[in-house]
Order: structure tokens, then sequence, then C-alpha cells
């Protein structure tokens, strides 16, 4: 993982800006330059498309990673509250607990291989807990529609408020 991230907006403008400027210009076919002109469009729609609902799942997923910390009383929860609140301050701090997750992670897995079974216990909880977001994290997605009619009314929807 990297420790820098680019802000959401700037990340979806840079990508459509991509698409424009070194794919389209060297696509043929008039079925996939449609394609790939959709998709610039989508990708610059995408951050006024992402609601409050991402926002929240992002939140309940910091939540989680912090109580289970907590928990395990191996650490104490890095302090990355934002008081904005913004989609990247959020991403920004779940990425700062689930970093300070692995790391406890690796130290559990070498301790485990020494035969500490309290470090065996602690590595599968959180093995658990990484699993347990990763579904919440498809079911989210899965269940919000991410089909290119669903992306494209939530666009036009975003566009108009």
């Amino acid at each position: 993982m990297i420790d820098q991230t680019i802000p959401l907006p700037q990340l979806c403008t840079g990508m459509a800006r991509c698409v424009r400027e070194w794919i389209l210009p060297h696509i043929n076919d008039p079925m996939a330059r449609t394609q790939a002109q959709i998709l610039a469009v989508l990708l610059d729609g995408l951050p006024s498309a992402l609601g409050s609902h991402a926002a929240d799942a992002i939140a309940r997923n910091s939540d989680a990673a912090r109580q289970l910390l907590a928990t395990l009383e191996e650490t104490t929860a890095p302090d990355t509250a934002s008081p904005s609140r913004t989609i990247d301050d959020l991403m920004r701090e779940n990425h700062t607990l689930k970093a300070t997750l692995e790391d406890l992670a690796r130290t559990m897995r070498e301790r485990s291989r020494d035969g500490d079974e309290a470090a065996r216990s602690t590595l599968i909880e959180l093995q658990r807990f990484f699993l347990r977001s990763l579904a919440e994290e498809l079911g989210a997605t899965a269940a919000e529609g991410t089909d290119f009619k669903s992306l494209t009314e939530r666009e036009d929807v975003a566009r108009r408020d």
C-alpha cells in the first residue's frame, strides 16, 4: 500500500483526461470510441454520484476497525478522525486503521509461527475482520447497483442537485 492517496475528484478527472487524450485518439472502431467516450463521462461524474451511503459505509468500516484494535488491546487506534468527514478524509482514516491492523497481523503471524497460541487466536480474529470488511464492501457495491444504468441514473440525480 502507498501512504499517499489522491483525492477522488482529482483521480477521476485524471482518469477521464487519460481516456480522452491517450486512448480515444488511437481507437478506430466506432463502437469502442463510443464506449471510451461514455467511460470518460462516467469518470467525470463519479465523485458527485458517490453520496452519503458511501461515506456511511466507509465510516462504519473504520469504526469496526477501531473497535477491533481496542478489543485486542495490542495497540491503540490511531487518532485519525477528521472534522470535515469528506469521502477522501474517511478513506484516508480507513486506510490508516487498516494499515495498523495489517502491521498487527504481520506481528501475530510471526509470533504464531513460534508457537504462540494467543497470537494465533489474534491472527484468526484479524483474518475474520478483513473477510467481513471485504464482504461488506462487495455487498454494498452489489446492493447499490454498479451497472451502467444505475450509475448513469445516480450521476443524473447528482448533477440536478
